[in-house]
């Protein structure tokens, strides 16, 4: 009795992030297809419209893998979810992948370091290695410093220092908060970096379903 050998599945590549340079704004994202470094890289779309990654005049790059350097370019052919883009430049890694922000929603908790006891609830908006967005009902200030509990990082939950930056009060009576994060350590970035893309990884796959 002969078996058929077991075919491989193919190997996809990094996951990566493409923003229209101008407004950060998401694009769309994709794999990495080929050598990362070579003269052009090459993007297979497996979420968003390719199209707005054509006409958007400048892109960036983002890969999940840390190892791999962001790059801004832009697509100089396409065949439907293929895109092959030259990279123009290397980017700031850090500055680029600290402002990638992801819409996320959990439930967590606010803690006041104004010497105050008690914690607020609060609703997650978006979150990036570099700050959150939150709706809550505890009465803030922009300025104000505070403790925010991530729980969607592997190994446990962090509790992150961060500096409300815009405060605004809705129609309800609760507040929208942005933050920066004030004290990262790598080991901490690294943590928020992973589960952004974590984040990004299952919303591709409920597209998939």
């Amino acid at each position: 009795m002969f078996f058929k050998k077991k075919e491989k599945t193919p190997k996809t590549g990094p996951l990566c992030v493409l923003l229209d340079s101008n407004t950060s704004r998401v694009l769309a994202r994709g794999t990495l297809e080929g050598p990362p470094e070579g003269l052009n890289m090459q993007v297979n779309i497996i979420e968003g419209d390719p199209l707005s990654v054509v006409n958007t005049e400048h892109v960036q790059i983002v890969p999940a893998d840390e190892e791999i350097s962001p790059k801004l370019g832009h697509v100089i052919h396409y065949q439907g979810t293929h895109l092959v883009l030259e990279p123009l430049r290397d980017l700031v890694g850090n500055t680029v992948r600290a402002n990638l922000r992801m819409p996320v929603d959990f439930d967590t908790f606010i803690y006041p370091t104004d010497g105050s006891t008690g914690r607020y609830r609060a609703k997650s908006n978006d979150l990036s290695c570099g700050g959150i967005s939150f709706f809550t009902d505890g009465s803030f200030r922009v300025g104000d410093i505070v403790e925010v509990v991530v729980p969607i990082t592997k190994g446990g939950p962090l509790i992150m220092p961060c500096e409300l930056l815009r405060v605004r009060e809705n129609d309800d009576g609760s507040r929208f908060c942005a933050a920066k994060f004030t004290e990262v350590l790598n080991e901490q970035e690294s943590m928020l970096r992973e589960a952004v893309f974590n984040v990004q990884l299952k919303a591709i796959q409920r597209t998939r379903r």
